[in-house]
């Protein structure tokens, strides 16, 4: 059995993305690319999406052990713990304009959240919004 795993875009539009995740885990942890920035399009001046910046998070972890916590990641060739979430909450980054990818060695905008280690029925649900970066 796997975890079971949701993971959408609810909302896509020239500046905004708004992806929603859900994992329910089966004792195994994970890695989930919650944002792939290659499939994101172009801007209306035909520019790529290279990167998003964390604007606004909303988010319930649910877990036996509490280092087991969901952590968000830029995506690189050793990737970047940005966030740890356990518990419930929100973050809101837009007074600064959204939370910069760190841009490592051999990053690829994309984003990813993982589950390093978990119990059977652990869970995360988190919300972003995500400004796009062209």
């Amino acid at each position: 059995m796997a975890d079971v795993v949701l993971n959408q875009t609810i909302f896509d539009g020239d500046k905004k993305l708004i992806t929603h995740y859900n994992n329910v885990s089966d004792n195994n942890g994970g890695t989930t690319t919650i944002v792939d920035v290659s499939a994101l399009g172009t801007s209306p001046s035909g520019d790529a999406c290279t990167r998003v910046r964390l604007n606004k998070l909303w988010y319930s972890v649910s877990m036996t052990a509490k280092v087991d916590s969901l952590r968000l990641l830029w995506d690189a060739t050793t990737d970047a713990t940005f966030l740890t979430l356990e518990q419930s909450g929100y973050f809101d980054y837009s007074s600064i304009g959204g939370l910069k990818n760190n841009e490592a060695s051999g990053v690829t905008g994309d984003v990813k959240a993982t589950l390093p280690a978990c119990t059977n029925g652990d869970s995360a649900t988190i919300t972003c919004e995500w400004i796009k970066v062209y």
